[in-house]
C-alpha cells in the first residue's frame, strides 16, 4: 500500500476527503477517486465501531490508507481504531500537553506507549518500522492555541489538525464557515508551530478556494468534502436543473 507517511515526510501536499456515512459502497467509491487518504469520522458522523473495521477493509482493497477520526482523547478508541488497520488517527479537542501526550502514548507500544499489543491487522514489529501510523492531534479551542508550542513539542505526536470550526467557536467567532482573517492568522500559527517541531500541518477545508488559502499558509493536508456532502451537493443540482428544465419547457410553448 502507498506510505501516506513516505509523501508526507516528502514536503507534498497531500488530500483527503471525509466519510460520514457508514457505507461499504460510498468509502468504496471515495477509494477509487485518487484521494491521498481517507477521514474516517467516528466523532460526528455515522461510522460506527461495527463497521469500521469494513470501511478500513473496502480502502485498503483500494490502496488507499485511512486516518480515523476518534471520538475523544480516549486511548481505548486509539489503540482498537490502529489495530483495525487504520494508518493514522485524528484525536479532537486536545487543548494541553496532557492530552496530546496521551494521544502520542496510545500509538506506541512500551517502552514508548502504552499500546496494548492486539495482532489483528496493523501493528508494528520491534523495529518499529514498518505500519508505524500517524497521529494527528487537533487544534480547535483557544486553549489548545495558548498551549500551542508545547502541544507542537510532544514526542510522538505526527502533526497538529486544524479544526476551523470549532475553533472559530472557541475564538468567539460563531459557528463560521467563510474564510475568516482571525481563523486564518490562528491557522499561520499553527502552521509555523509545524514547521518549527517538525510536525505535519493538517486542517478540514470547506472549498477549493480555501484549500488554497490553506496551502498558502503552511498547511499539507487538506481535507476537503464528504460523502455525505456529495450525496446532498448532488441532490440539489439534479433537483434544481430538472426545475429549470420545467420552466424553459414551459417557456417555450
Amino acid at each position: 500500500m502507498s506510505t501516506l507517511s513516505d509523501k508526507l515526510d516528502a514536503g507534498s501536499p497531500a488530500f483527503s476527503v471525509w466519510v460520514a456515512i457508514g457505507n461499504t459502497y460510498s468509502a468504496e467509491m471515495l477509494g477509487t477517486a485518487g484521494y491521498d487518504c481517507v477521514l474516517l469520522d467516528t466523532q460526528h458522523g455515522a461510522v460506527t465501531w461495527d463497521v469500521l473495521g469494513n470501511l478500513i477493509q473496502v480502502l485498503d482493497s483500494n490502496r488507499v490508507p485511512s486516518l480515523v477520526r476518534v471520538g475523544w482523547t480516549d486511548q481505548m478508541q486509539i489503540m482498537r481504531a490502529l489495530d483495525l488497520g487504520a494508518a493514522g488517527v485524528v484525536v479532537p479537542m486536545v487543548s494541553n500537553v496532557v492530552d496530546a501526550t496521551a494521544a502520542a502514548q496510545a500509538m506506541h507500544y512500551p517502552p514508548k506507549g502504552v499500546r496494548s499489543f492486539g495482532k489483528v491487522r496493523n501493528y508494528y514489529g520491534g523495529d518499529m518500522s514498518a505500519n508505524k501510523p500517524l497521529c494527528f492531534v487537533m487544534i480547535e479551542t483557544a486553549e489548545g492555541m495558548a498551549n500551542l508550542e508545547d502541544i507542537a513539542a510532544v514526542d510522538g505526536v505526527d502533526g497538529l489538525f486544524v479544526g476551523p470550526v470549532d475553533l472559530a467557536l472557541s475564538l468567539g467567532l460563531g459557528p463560521i464557515l467563510t474564510m475568516d482573517k482571525q481563523v486564518f492568522a490562528a491557522i499561520e500559527k499553527i502552521a509555523g508551530a509545524c514547521k518549527k517541531h517538525n510536525k505535519i500541518c493538517a486542517s478540514a477545508s470547506f472549498s477549493a478556494e480555501y484549500s488554497r488559502e490553506l496551502l498558502d499558509r503552511g498547511v499539507q493536508l487538506v481535507v476537503q468534502g464528504s460523502d455525505l456532502g456529495f450525496i446532498r451537493k448532488g441532490m440539489h443540482t439534479d433537483v434544481k436543473q430538472f426545475h429549470e428544465m420545467l420552466d424553459e419547457r414551459s417557456a417555450g410553448r
